[in-house]
């Protein structure tokens, strides 16, 4: 299902109808459980909703980071370590039958889906593109950010899609992905992403930590093996 709002997202790009068709029987793929259409959508509504101020709120700018959104998952292997640099490469490969993105244009896009393998030390060029390019990392944080029951929920999807990992081995690797962004001193950086997504994206972060933290110690518990009763 198509979510509402996506159409709004593909018509900034302009895309034909053949790569349209492309693009979404990718993100429509069966193992995709948080990085699909919906996803896609969040982050353009909420470009549309806080991007008003800035080089985000120019026309030729906008389609920039809408064609950033829109291919920045488009290849997703579960496991692979190189997901960004494809999407990238596929965007690149898709780009030269688009009309109307320069050679500049294309690279910025490019480079900016490459970033998002790394959100926060990723360098920034200067000027305007660095800052468009802090806005498209932090609206791909932004989710961080949601409402509890939300980040719940992109949590049982993300899951889902790490279905290479046991147990154990993905809540090590979450664990390891969000202490990480915590201990950043701010995880959403631009000012407006930033008052509207930084004390939940924390919350959130806390609360997943501690749950972990403590069914890891359940399981300890649990793996101990029984005690002689003492003799007195």
């Amino acid at each position: 299902m198509i979510p509402r709002g996506f159409q709004a997202l593909l018509d900034a790009v302009d895309l034909p109808a053949p790569i349209r068709a492309d693009l979404l029987r990718r993100m429509t793929a069966p193992w995709r459980g948080y990085h699909g259409l919906a996803h896609l959508t969040v982050l353009w509504e909420r470009h549309r909703r806080y991007g008003r101020t800035g080089p985000m709120r120019r026309p030729r700018m906008a389609r920039l980071i809408a064609a950033a959104i829109l291919f920045h998952d488009a290849v997703l292997q579960p496991g692979a370590a190189d997901n960004e640099a494809r999407s990238a490469a596929f965007w690149r490969a898709t780009a030269r039958r688009l009309r109307g993105f320069t050679p500049a244009e294309i690279a910025w896009v490019a480079e900016t889906i490459q970033a998002t393998a790394d959100h926060l030390n990723t360098p920034l060029p200067r000027g305007e593109r660095g800052t468009a390019r802090l806005w498209l990392l932090d609206l791909d944080l932004s989710p961080i950010g949601e409402a509890a029951t939300t980040f719940d929920r992109n949590g049982r999807q993300l899951r889902a899609e790490a279905r290479h990992l046991d147990d154990a081995a993905y809540t090590a690797m979450q664990g390891a992905f969000l202490a990480r962004i915590a201990a950043a001193p701010r995880i959403v950086r631009h000012p407006q992403l930033h008052a509207a997504f930084e004390a939940r994206a924390r919350a959130n972060i806390r609360r997943e930590l501690g749950r972990s933290a403590a069914a890891r110690g359940h399981a300890a518990t649990a793996a101990e093996p029984p005690r002689s009763p003492a003799i007195a």
